[in-house]
């Protein structure tokens, strides 16, 4: 079912990417709210979609005011979803937006630069707490370059790997590096990046967690044949395999 796969990768993109909501909203910090005109809703926010099955998904929104018409467009880890309708007056808008096949909708209020209200997307909705930002994209971080393992190290170093979410394929990169029997690192996607905790290396087995508001995520291997084969659990809401190739 259509619903069902939206609200998987959601969550995927939330398991894999555990501190990107709040990097998120502190990236409003290095991007000061440009100077609006009172009651003028068009332009870019930045903020959480709330609902008690999902947590807090990250979302961004960008809208354009026509003479109390809407239009523009919502980005959430799982892709964009166009806004198809929409109004605006007396600081009340409602939009009407296509996410997948099935038709959300957002009744909330502006007031100065923030927009609170509801969403729904088929009977799966909650809260919605939006900022204005600023149009200029946050520096990256500086990448470290990649040093080659040391002899007799299998970990350290980057890895394309993937994880399977009820049948989607979910692709990430990990940069790892072993001390000893501990491991650090990150975790990377196209949302965002994620810092290892807990990481382990003992009898050819790896263990790491990823630490999210709404639970940790443990990550289990073996590496077999030059590749990490394992499992995942989402703080018990979700299960499934990863793996995981040498660069």
């Amino acid at each position: 079912m259509q619903l069902r796969k939206i609200i998987t990768l959601l969550a995927m993109a939330v398991l894999l990417l555990a501190s990107v909501a709040s990097a998120a909203s502190l990236n409003t910090n290095a991007n000061p709210a440009p100077q609006a005109k009172p009651g003028d809703i068009s332009g870019k926010y930045e903020g959480v979609a709330k609902s008690d099955q999902l947590g807090e998904i990250p979302i961004t929104v960008e809208i354009k005011n026509t003479d109390g018409k809407l239009s523009g467009k919502i980005e959430s880890p799982q892709g964009p979803a166009p806004i198809t309708s929409g109004t605006f007056a007396d600081g009340k808008l409602t939009l009407k937006f296509d996410a997948g096949g099935n038709e959300g909708t957002v009744t909330a209020t502006l007031v100065g630069d923030k927009i609170t209200g509801k969403w729904d997307v088929a009977g799966t909705g909650g809260n919605l707490e939006l900022k204005r930002v600023g149009t200029a994209a946050a520096a990256e971080p500086k990448k470290e370059e990649a040093k080659p393992a040391p002899s007799g190290d299998p970990i350290t170093g980057e890895w394309d790997a993937s994880a399977d979410a009820q049948g989607m394929t979910i692709p990430f990169k990990l940069q790892l590096k072993l001390e000893g029997d501990k491991v650090t690192g990150t975790s990377t996607s196209d949302q965002g990046n994620a810092a290892l905790s807990k990481g382990t290396w003992s009898n050819n087995k790896l263990a790491f967690s990823l630490d999210t508001p709404n639970g940790a995520i443990g990550f289990t291997a073996m590496l077999k044949d030059g590749k990490l084969v394992g499992d995942f659990d989402f703080a018990g809401q979700m299960t499934g395999k990863w793996e995981a190739k040498k660069k």
